[in-house]
């Protein structure tokens, strides 16, 4: 064979197999890279994480919130609390609000107080005592703070002053987990009820009777909602509808709602991740991981990074077709945040048991 005909055999053969090789491998920019990780002096608290960027805030089940610079995660402060978080952590244009529980020697709380904590300094500006719950959630609302406990009674103050605006009753045992949008609140009970609150006053907008006790809702784009249930099934409600607009049925209970301009996302424990249209519940797309999903993740440019907690597993997903980009079979210890949060650029942090980890999409910020 001629030299020059077996030279472009050759070169044909090298440029298919290097086409192969490119298409095997994720897209640019789109893999997982671990870029810090930080040993904490106590065990993590559950869901007490957040950030505004500048810092990385860590709860811990001593009562300890810790603030960690993001690329290096060297603490910036460390202040002590006192008893045990009852809340999440709500990062505002005032400070950081959380509430704790003082704890008596029995067991029972003693006490419930919100407290607006500085960012630059983790100094407590203000305190509010707040009837005795279990369990609270923190939203940002009609310019304030709404403070929902356990038993679904809601405290809404001013953000800066802590001032009480107004008290409402307890509507019941929240099912859902709250929603925010910018004048209202919408939660499940597990009386089978959705309700959507008025941040003005407190009094209800619509109440909604469900077949099956309520796990999950988010605001739509439109200020309508989604829900989740028990059973499987999601529907989507109007602003002003009295009934769903459409339904979907997934295989199992539903874990987590959420939606943006793109569609809305559906975890289930069926081990699905759903992406549906909002527009009629038709599925986009689903996949299938290795555990079971209990919310549907941090949204990232078009990634989606998603937590398999039982499985302590990371996986990112391509937020178009459904298709596992890359994932971390096995985080170094138990997961104890149930979603990853946004930090800045690419970089989100999760929490385990013993430690916080920074990860990226792509190069980590600050590094070649």
């Amino acid at each position: 064979m001629p030299y020059t005909r077996l030279a472009a055999i050759l070169a044909v053969f090298l440029l298919l197999a290097g086409e192969a090789s490119l298409a095997a491998q994720p897209a640019v920019g789109s893999a997982l890279t671990k870029c810090s990780s930080r040993i904490l002096a106590s065990p993590a608290a559950l869901d007490v994480l957040a950030s505004d960027g500048n810092l990385i805030y860590v709860g811990t089940i001593d009562g300890t919130l810790t603030a960690f610079y993001p690329e290096t995660l060297e603490m910036g402060w460390r202040v002590e609390l006192g008893g045990q978080f009852a809340s999440n952590v709500l990062v505002s244009d005032a400070g950081l609000l959380v509430v704790t529980n003082s704890i008596k020697p029995a067991g029972s709380i003693e006490t419930s107080t919100l407290r607006l904590i500085s960012q630059g300094s983790g100094v407590t500006t203000w305190t509010l005592s707040l009837p005795p719950s279990e369990q609270f959630f923190l939203g940002k609302v009609n310019g304030g703070v709404a403070v929902i406990s356990k038993e679904g009674a809601i405290t809404f103050a001013e953000r800066a002053s802590g001032q009480v605006r107004w008290r409402s009753e307890a509507f019941g045992n929240v099912s859902a987990k709250p929603s925010f949008s910018s004048e209202s609140i919408v939660f499940g009970t597990s009386d089978k009820q959705l309700l959507v609150i008025s941040g003005k006053d407190g009094e209800p907008i619509t109440k909604y009777s469900t077949d099956f006790v309520p796990t999950s809702v988010a605001f739509t784009k439109n200020q309508g909602f989604v829900a989740g249930d028990q059973r499987g099934n999601v529907a989507l409600y109007g602003p002003r509808e009295t009934k769903s607009v459409w339904r979907f049925k997934s295989g199992a209970g539903v874990s987590s709602v959420d939606s943006d301009t793109e569609g809305i996302t559906v975890s289930s424990l069926d081990n699905f991740i759903y992406f549906i249209s909002d527009y009629n519940g038709d599925v986009i797309w689903k996949r299938r991981l290795s555990g079971r999903v209990v919310d549907a993740g941090l949204a990232i440019e078009q990634q989606l990074v998603v937590l398999v907690n039982g499985e302590n597993s990371l996986f990112l997903i391509d937020r178009q077709k459904g298709k596992i980009t890359d994932s971390v079979p096995a985080v170094d210890s138990d997961l104890v945040s149930r979603v990853a949060v946004f930090v800045r650029e690419r970089t989100f942090v999760i929490a385990t048991i013993n430690s916080v980890q920074t990860y990226s999409l792509g190069s980590c910020p600050g590094k070649q």
